[in-house]
């Protein structure tokens, strides 16, 4: 039979190499890996190189991996988990014992989802193929010199060629795997001997809490989390005590844990508010942990949701305690080049430098007013008073600042590792009491303290040398107030339209259910609130066109002709809608987040576009409901969403 040129020319090329040449990891990604893959016939617009992080703390170590990643498309766009391939990595030249490297490539093969993972130190090239439960088998075991044989390199070519691996459907992979895994869980349903058997595997449900590692066990799942102090991260391993999944640790990081666990807390596991669940039929889920998706069954999946909703709970709770004690909610959180912080207000270059030059000036080693309160840590502004750190100011030096216009530059309230040493020595449940004008300043009061003392003095002290006028220099700063009243100190209706956009905003992007318990009262105290609406509002047709879309059930026809006559429905008619949904909602244990993004949208226009009677038992009834329904978007919309 003849052979394919494609393979003539990778047995001519693979017998002609000679790993000799080799002197390091990089010349084995050279001259090896890229060229290997280049005779597999993978285009080179599907390789893409990562960094590896440590499995343990997640962090770069001072010579990190690379591992070069293939993806079944040319589309930079669409490559991610669901289009990888293939993870190589270089390891220690002429390394001859590879097992100690096996586990952590296994780690990012699973994290990446590729279907097969190779590692190689230049002699030697292992393969392994990722199949169902996350498990791998070693599907090639070879010394270089073995491809001598054109057999070996035939068979090699033909297993990992990029038109063979491209159309290996993943799809298919997870069907056969449910398959296998419905057989055997109806074979344990009908021997209720084994089913015994197996129960007598069952965890023994508890839950400790240690400092900050918390540990909640059920039955059938247990979790271990390291919780997060400060703005720290956090991570947590879940284990099953099935024997279907013996061995088998999953690690989630804290990117894992706020992407994909946070959603749906108290929330049955067929009611699909949770998003790293999926239900294939009425006694079996998909689920999706990280980069691992395994099959559970119904009481596997409660399991894993009563754990998680205790975990996360707590996790997200100290989340809110420490942004609530620092008073940064109402900042913008910028992370960069292992700098954390909350843009304050910006000022521009020229007034940045007086500030910088009043801290050296000022440095408290040099003098003992009530000004030497500063000192230089590295690129950070640190104000201190005695022992006690107060804060650290931050910006970006100017040849590296992404810069608003005009020049002006961020003032940054820094999240430094100095300045919270106190808290992260201080006994986890009472760190709190370090913050406060004497203690820890809070980004607030930071902020004030800036605006009304420090740049004051700074510019008092520099007038008479600096070309500018003091007008001019103050007017070089940008103050970026929250001109919003509180929720609760609200009087005036039309000021609940902000935070009504900002829930609005939160549905929009809101892909799971909900659950109907956290908007029964939203949806009862704002049908109520704007029920003695003028007749006379303008916008009958958006209000009532978006009430249709929410209660349509009928064809797309019908539904053309039926909102070319929403104008001839009246306000009342609107309430009536408003009604129904109430009871609807009511009567449900979720709700579908389009429906309420709509019902959202009719609040905000009525209330910004009406003429509006009401009582102040409505107004208040209206703003205790809303506090909590603002507060979960607040936290998505900065925890959740940018770690999708």
């Amino acid at each position: 039979m003849t052979i394919p040129e494609s393979i003539k020319k990778f047995i001519t090329w693979i017998q002609g190499f000679d790993h000799r040449v080799l002197h390091n990891e990089d010349e084995i990604k050279e001259k090896l890996i890229l060229p290997m893959f280049r005779y597999l016939c993978y285009p080179e617009i599907c390789h893409r190189e990562y960094t590896l992080k440590t499995h343990q703390s997640e962090t770069h170590t001072k010579n990190p991996k690379i591992a070069q990643i293939y993806f079944a498309t040319d589309d930079v766009k669409k490559q991610n988990i669901d289009t990888s391939l293939i993870l190589v990595e270089a390891i220690e030249l002429y390394k001859t014992k590879l097992n100690k490297a096996i586990e952590q490539a296994k780690f990012y093969s699973n994290h990446f989802n590729t279907l097969f993972f190779i590692l190689t130190n230049g002699s030697e090239i292992k393969v392994f193929q990722r199949l169902d439960y996350n498990r791998e088998e070693l599907v090639f075991d070879l010394n270089i010199d073995a491809f001598k044989n054109n057999d070996i390199a035939s068979k090699f070519y033909n297993k990992l060629n990029f038109d063979i691996v491209k159309n290996i459907d993943k799809i298919t992979v997870d069907i056969l795997t449910y398959s296998k895994f419905n057989l055997i869980e109806k074979l344990i349903i009908r021997h209720p001997d084994l089913q015994y058997f197996l129960e007598q595997c069952d965890f023994e449900p508890s839950s400790t809490l240690e400092g900050c590692h918390l540990v909640v066990v059920k039955p059938k799942v247990a979790i271990a989390c390291n919780l997060p102090k400060a703005f720290g991260e956090g991570n947590c391993q879940i284990e099953f005590s099935s024997i279907l999944f013996k061995g088998l640790k999953i690690h989630l990081n804290h990117q894992d844990i706020l992407g994909k666990l946070m959603t749906g807390l108290y929330t049955q596991p067929d009611w699909g508010c949770r998003r790293f669940l999926k239900q294939i039929d009425k006694d079996s889920f998909t689920v999706n942990l990280g980069q691992i998706t395994v099959i559970l069954s119904k009481l596997e999946a409660i399991d894993l949701c009563l754990c998680i909703d205790e975990v996360c709970q707590k996790y997200q709770n100290l989340i809110i305690e420490f942004e609530n004690a620092l008073e940064t909610w109402n900042f913008e959180f910028v992370n960069f080049s292992e700098i954390r912080g909350f843009i304050l207000f910006s000022v521009k270059q020229e007034l940045w430098e007086l500030m910088q030059q009043f801290v050296k000036e000022f440095n408290y080693k040099k003098g003992k007013s009530e000004w030497h309160l500063f000192h230089r840590k590295n690129l950070s502004i640190r104000v201190s008073k005695g022992l006690c750190d107060r804060a650290f100011i931050f910006a970006k030096p100017y040849r590296n600042l992404s810069l608003l216009p005009s020049n002006q530059i961020n003032i940054i309230y820094e999240i430094n590792d100095i300045n919270l040493q106190s808290i992260e020595t201080a006994k986890f449940s009472f760190w709190q009491q370090d913050i406060g004008v004497r203690g820890t300043w809070t980004a607030r009061y930071t902020k004030q303290w800036l605006l009304d003392k420090y740049i004051p003095k700074v510019i008092n002290y520099y007038s008479k040398k600096s070309q500018l006028s003091e007008s001019e220099l103050l007017a070089k700063i940008t103050n970026y107030r929250n001109e919003r009243a509180l929720i609760k100190e609200i009087d005036n209706i039309k000021d609940l339209v902000p935070y009504l956009r900002d829930i609005q905003s939160w549905l929009h992007i809101y892909v799971e259910n909900i659950a109907a318990s956290l908007l029964k009262p939203y949806y009862q105290a704002y049908t109520n609130l704007v029920r003695n609406t003028d007749y006379s509002i303008t916008g009958i047709d958006y209000i009532i066109g978006n009430l249709q879309r929410v209660e349509w059930k009928n064809t797309p026809e019908e539904n053309y002709n039926n909102s070319i006559h929403c104008k001839n429905f009246t306000f009342k008619y609107a309430i009536d809608c408003l009604d129904r949904q109430v009871v609807r909602i009511n009567n449900s244990e979720y709700e579908n987040s389009f429906k309420a993004d709509l019902i959202t949208r009719i609040f905000i226009w009525i209330i910004a576009n009406g003429r509006i009677s009401f009582s102040q038992a409505q107004l208040s009834a209206a703003k205790q409901a809303l506090i909590p329904l603002w507060e979960q978007s607040r936290f998505e919309m900065r925890y959740i969403y940018p770690n999708q």
